[in-house]
């Protein structure tokens, strides 16, 4: 027989039978009606009763027995809870109102728990379901073989088709069995459901007229100066303990030092000792955690008496509330904590488990201290369960606070705008960093920056005054710039220490800040340190100012503003170029302007051969003497420059004032035009290039008119 395949699944899987077998009798895989198990069953004579399958069926007939009185209860227990909920639909419970905070604790955690339990109860459903299946599958099986048996042999009842038949009606009291043990599960989970429902309905009851009476406050102080006083008597009695403990693990260790070679119980006797002193520290360690919550619990029932009878403001709530999250987040680390060191001591129980089955009976001492140091593991695994449920306790508290803090009323507009200037107010006054007995908050960082920021305004203001004044005062323009850039950058680091100073910051807290902003400037601002330098310099020694015309990379123009990284130039053909300070003091730039405003300018001209000299020389002098614009001293000057390839070089030399290209051009524009009106009247040419050419040929050019060409070619067209 496969009595593997019969194993029984007991209370494992269960619920699709509950509901029919409340409606009808269980059916069996043959048809056969299940009134008591025993009653279906085929007559027992036809079965050996001193085989093991009779013995097996008589186990299995004794399960549902069983399991039957099992399903009755529970079926009693659930109708007993469908006339308590119902009874809850008049609004009252057996205690008349008002209601202790006491109860509404109590059926919260039994809410909590029956929502832990769902998902257990589930899974056992589906495994039920899945053995009830296996079992049907199983009589169909066994009875798919008695039938080709028979239909195979054509004979009368063997002993084979004996043993098939066992096989068929134990398989049949097994899928009974799964049957019941299904509907079994499915009371369970209805009853579970049904507990829930009440407890909801109760909760929604109770929390209309709950009330939180001083007298429930001081019970709760009282039991928690109780639990004080036990944990603090159970603290100095392990102090003794551990005292004794490790005096005795010091000599065994004493002891073990002086044998010589390894003594397999010696090492296992200091182990064990070792194991109890860590056991001692374990408890100590607990007791000492509990004792650390209790002033947290005390604060949590006084806080919840307060906020129960309206005697606490917002402002105390609201600081509640973020010191209960934090103790929250607080336990769920320690919860985390003390999990894993249970896991590592119930791998440690199983260590030493499995070496004291490894031990021979011979060893009966190193038995004696393998089962010590499995009793002191087991006790540690007791300690740190311990604290779970101490850990878990003073969370159902915390969060029973936590709930009650933020299912208050919705606040008004005032309150809104009180705990916004709260929140406000916190933020502000948040310290980012701190330094010699000085914070920095994030308040005098919006303070310095919004000093800075008016005083970066305030400072232009000032500066583009005090420029645009100090001409009055005959300072001249280029140096009425200049101080008002040098003034600008002054006051803008006079405001930001001022800053500093209005906020209480003192310097030495940017140091380091300093000293990292340096490095940093030094290998990536290197461009942006020296063109800053290079606009000190500029603006100190003005060696070009505003307004001077200069010339830089075959370029003229005039400086318009010397900035603190570049410096504008405005070209004749109004034009910016933004030139870096540092190319002003690396490469050679010409100022005109420097020290005055006059600039010498010339006009080259080229004459015909043949011409007379000393009259062009006389022209050319008159020409540029007569325009205004051209200083007479010193007086303008010709010189004959050059015998040219097709005129006479002259060039004539003056003197002009010009702040800038434009006035230059105008003024050599206008003695070029008086030049070449004189040489008009005196009959004098102004040359252009001239070039012979000469032609070497054997034989005579033929030259012919295109005109007369084309008429041939039209005549003999016509004819």
């Amino acid at each position: 027989m496969r009595r593997g395949s019969r194993t029984p699944f007991l209370f494992l899987l269960a619920f699709q039978v509950a509901t029919s077998l409340a409606a009808e009798p269980i059916q069996l895989a043959s048809d056969t009606a299940a009134v008591p198990p025993s009653e279906s069953s085929p007559d027992k004579a036809a079965i050996e009763p001193d085989s093991d399958a009779a013995k097996l069926i008589d186990v299995i007939v004794a399960q549902q027995k069983n399991a039957l009185t099992a399903l009755q209860d529970l079926r009693a227990k659930e109708a007993d809870l469908k006339n308590q909920l119902t009874k809850l639909a008049s609004g009252t419970i057996d205690d008349g109102p008002p209601y202790s905070i006491l109860v509404l604790d109590k059926l919260n955690d039994a809410i909590a728990a029956s929502k832990s339990q769902r998902e257990s109860l589930d899974e056992s459903q589906l495994a039920a379901r899945d053995a009830v299946e296996r079992s049907r599958l199983e009589v169909e099986a066994n009875k798919r073989t008695l039938r080709q048996i028979k239909e195979t042999h054509h004979a009368a009842v063997s002993e084979s088709t004996k043993a098939i038949e066992r096989e068929i009606r134990f398989a049949e009291e097994t899928l009974v069995l799964r049957r019941l043990e299904l509907s079994i599960e499915e009371s369970h989970r209805s009853i579970h459901s049904l507990e829930l429902k009440i407890s909801e309905r109760k909760r929604e009851i109770v929390s209309k007229q709950v009330t939180f009476a001083k007298l429930t406050l001081d019970e709760k102080t009282a039991e928690l100066d109780v639990r004080e006083m036990e944990l603090n008597a159970a603290s100095d009695s392990l102090k003794l303990d551990l005292q004794y403990a490790e005096r005795r693990w010091l000599a065994a260790r004493q002891e073990l030092d002086a044998l010589v070679g390894a003594n397999p119980i010696a090492i296992e006797r200091v182990e064990a000792l070792s194991l109890a002193k860590q056991t001692i520290q374990v408890e100590q360690g607990v007791v000492n955690q509990r004792l650390q919550r209790l002033p947290m619990m005390r604060a949590s029932w006084d806080r919840r008496y307060r906020v129960a009878t309206g005697q606490s403001t917002r402002e105390e709530r609201q600081q509640w509330l973020t010191e209960t999250l934090s103790q929250l987040e607080q336990l769920s680390r320690e919860r985390r904590t003390r999990e894993l060191k249970l896991a590592a001591a119930r791998s440690s129980l199983d260590a030493v488990a499995s070496k004291a089955d490894e031990s021979t009976s011979q060893d009966p001492e190193r038995t004696r201290w393998l089962d010590r140091q499995n009793e002191s593991w087991s006790k540690q695994i007791e300690q740190y369960n311990r604290s779970l449920w101490g850990i878990d306790s003073a969370s159902r508290a915390l969060t029973r606070l936590q709930s009650e803090i933020e299912g208050e009323p919705s606040r008004t507009l005032a309150q809104w705008i009180e705990d916004a200037w709260g929140s406000l107010r916190r933020l502000w006054n948040y310290e980012l960093t701190s330094f010699d007995d000085t914070s920095l908050t994030v308040g005098k960082v919006a303070s310095i920056l919004l000093f800075v920021f008016f005083g970066y305004f305030a400072a232009r203001w000032l500066s583009r005054l005090m420029g645009q004044r100090l001409p009055k005062f005959g300072v001249e323009q280029a140096a009425a710039g200049a101080i008002e850039s040098l003034s600008f950058y002054v006051m803008l680091i006079t405001f930001a220490l001022a800053a500093l100073r209005y906020a209480n910051v003192p310097l030495t807290m940017f140091t380091f800040l300093g000293g990292a902003i340096a490095i940093g400037v030094g290998f990536g601002s290197q461009n942006i340190l020296n063109n800053f330098i290079s606009g000190l310099i500029l603006l100190a020694e003005r060696p070009i100012k505003s307004g001077d015309l200069i010339l830089i990379d075959s370029t003229y123009g005039n400086v318009t503003r010397i900035g603190a990284r570049s410096t504008l130039i405005r070209t004749g053909d109004n034009l910016d170029i933004i030139v870096p300070n540092s190319k002003f003091l690396e490469n050679n730039v010409i100022n005109l302007t420097r020290t005055d405003d006059r600039l010498r300018s010339s006009i080259k001209v080229g004459i015909a051969y043949g011409s007379p000299l000393e009259k062009v020389m006389q022209l050319l002098e008159q020409a540029a003497t007569e325009n205004p614009g051209v200083h007479p001293h010193p007086k303008p000057s010709v010189s004959f420059n050059d015998f040219g390839d097709s005129s006479l070089a002259f060039q004539v030399f003056f003197w002009v004032t010009a702040r800038n290209m434009a006035q230059m051009r105008t003024i050599e524009t206008q003695v070029r035009l008086a030049i070449d009106r004189l040489f008009r009247e005196h009959g004098i040419v102004i040359a252009y290039p001239q070039q012979d050419l000469h032609l070497k040929s054997q034989t005579p050019i033929e030259f012919r008119l295109a005109r007369e060409e084309s008429e041939c070619t039209e005549f003999k067209a016509a004819s």
